[in-house]
C-alpha cells in the first residue's frame, strides 16, 4: 500500500520498541519501600504520561507522592541511574509488532523521525547501537517539552501537519500532536487499558499502520 501522507513522527518507547515495562520499572525501583500505593500511582502516572522528560516525571513523584522539596541535585543523580539501569536493556529489546517491517518499507521514500521524551543523547546512542540511524530523518528526545521537540522538527523539516502524522502511546504524544495540528494514532497495547478520549484512532501495534493513516488523513 502506498503511503498516503508526507511524514510520520514516532514517539519510541511502547511505539517502536516495547520498552514501557523496563522504564517502569527502573522508576519503581528508585521509590522502592514507600508502599504499594505510591507504586501504584507511579505506574499510573507514568502509564498516562509516558512522554514526559524524565527529570519532570521525577519532580513530581517526589512532590506529589512523598511530599518533598524540589532538589535539583537529587534528581540529576535519578536521572543519571535510570539511564544506567534502561540503556542496554531498551537497546535489546522486542520491537512493537510492525515497527520495523513499516519503518524499513517507508524510510526511504518519506522522512520518519522520532520525538521521545528519553534525553537525547542516550535515545540516539540507543537508536545506533540498534543500526537504525539511517533510517531515520532525525532522532530527537529530552530535555525539551515533546511539544517543542515536535514544533521544532515541523519548523525545520518543513512537515505540512495537514498530510502527516504523529504515533503515540501517552496523552503527551496526543497533545503534542493536537498543539502542533497533526493527526494522531494511539497505540494501545493488548490488555492494556486507553489513557486516550473517545473518537481518537487506536492500534494495537503497527502492523496495520498504512492502512490507519490512509483512515486519519481521510483518504481511505
Amino acid at each position: 500500500m502506498t503511503l498516503p501522507c508526507q511524514a510520520v513522527l514516532f514517539d519510541f518507547d511502547g511505539v517502536i520498541v516495547d520498552s514501557n515495562a523496563i522504564k517502569l520499572e527502573a522508576f519503581l525501583s528508585l521509590y522502592r519501600g514507600h508502599g504499594p500505593e505510591v507504586d501504584r500511582a507511579i505506574a499510573d502516572f507514568y502509564h498516562r504520561n509516558g512522554g514526559l522528560p524524565r527529570g519532570q516525571m521525577l519532580h513530581h513523584f517526589d512532590r506529589e507522592l512523598l511530599g518533598l522539596p524540589r532538589d535539583e541535585t537529587r534528581i540529576e543523580d535519578m536521572v543519571r541511574r535510570v539511564g544506567a539501569m534502561v540503556e542496554d536493556a531498551v537497546t535489546a529489546c522486542e520491537e512493537i509488532p510492525g515497527a520495523l517491517d513499516f519503518i524499513r518499507r517507508n524510510g526511504e521514500r518519506h522522512p520518519l523521525f522520532i520525538a521521545s521524551g528519553t534525553p537525547e543523547t542516550e535515545l540516539r546512542r540507543i537508536v545506533e547501537r540498534r543500526g537504525w540511524t539511517p533510517l531515520f530523518a532525525e532522532v530527537a528526545g529530552s530535555p525539551r517539552h515533546k511539544t517543542i521537540v515536535v514544533a521544532d522538527l515541523i519548523a525545520r523539516h518543513g512537515i505540512d501537519t495537514s498530510r502527516s502524522v504523529f504515533v503515540g502511546d501517552a496523552l503527551t504524544d496526543l497533545e503534542a500532536a493536537q498543539t502542533n495540528g497533526l493527526p494522531f494514532i494511539g497505540i494501545v497495547r493488548p490488555g492494556a487499558e486507553t489513557v486516550f478520549p473517545a473518537g481518537t484512532h487506536i492500534e494495537p501495534d503497527l502492523t496495520a499502520l498504512e492502512s490507519a493513516i490512509a483512515t486519519v488523513l481521510g483518504r481511505a
